[in-house]
C-alpha cells in the first residue's frame, strides 16, 4: 500500500481527490471539506520536515509500505508530480528505497550550501545533530520542495528517536532555518 502525506499550510489540496489514502497535516486553518481524507491539525512551526517527521514519529510501528511526501502545493518544484505519483501507484512490482518527486534536483556540496544560502549557515552543526557524526562526504544532493517516496524499510533504518530529535530542532518556529538544511539531509537520512 502507498500513502500520501500532505504537508499544508493553506494550499488548495483539491488536487488530493484523485487519490485514495491521502493523509493531511495541516499547519493553516481547518479545511472546510477533506475531500474524504483525514486532517490532524498541528502548530504551524518547522516547515514541512517537521510534519514528515511527526507523521514517522507518531506512525513508525505501522507504517505503510510505500509514503509519498508532499507539499500543499505539490506542483510547484514538481509539475509532473501527479501523472508520477499514479506511475508509483500503478507499479505492481515496486521496489524502490528512496527516491525525490522533485523534478528540480540540486547538485552541490554542503560547504558551498553553507556559503551561498543564508538560511544553511548552521549546515555542518545541524548535520552533526542529526546524525552524530561530522560530515564525511561533502556532496550535497537535494529535491528542492522536499517531495519524495519512501520505503517502509528505509524509514526503519533510524529509530523512532531519531525522528522525535528532528522534529524536536524544528519545532520551535514556523521557518526555522535547521528546515532548509533538513531538505538537503534527506536523500542521506533515507537511502
Amino acid at each position: 500500500m502507498i500513502l500520501i502525506v500532505v504537508s499544508r499550510y493553506n494550499e488548495d489540496i483539491q488536487w488530493t481527490t484523485q487519490f485514495a489514502n491521502v493523509l493531511i497535516y495541516n499547519k493553516g486553518s481547518q479545511l472546510t471539506d477533506t475531500f474524504g481524507h483525514t486532517e490532524i491539525m498541528l502548530d504551524n512551526v518547522g516547515r514541512e520536515g517537521h510534519t514528515y517527521c511527526t507523521y514517522i514519529y507518531e506512525n513508525y510501528d505501522h507504517l505503510a509500505d510505500y509514503t509519498i511526501f508532499l507539499q500543499g502545493r505539490s506542483n510547484d518544484h514538481s509539475p509532473n508530480v501527479i501523472s508520477n505519483i499514479n506511475a508509483y501507484i500503478n507499479n505492481v512490482s515496486l521496489n524502490i528505497g528512496f527516491e525525490f518527486l522533485s523534478e528540480h534536483i540540486v547538485h552541490s556540496s554542503f560547504d558551498l550550501e553553507s556559503r551561498i544560502n543564508v538560511r544553511c549557515l548552521n549546515i555542518h552543526a545541524n548535520y552533526e545533530k542529526v546524525f552524530g557524526t561530522k560530515i564525511e562526504n561533502d556532496e550535497c544532493i537535494f529535491g528542492a520542495g522536499a517531495q519524495f517516496i519512501i520505503s517502509k524499510q528505509s524509514i526503519l533504518k533510524h529509530t523512532k528517536e531519531f525522528y522525535k530529535n528532528i522534529v524536536n530542532m524544528l519545532g520551535y518556529t514556523t521557518d526555522p532555518p535547521e528546515g532548509h538544511d533538513i531538505e538537503r539531509f534527506h536523500k542521506y537520512i533515507f537511502s
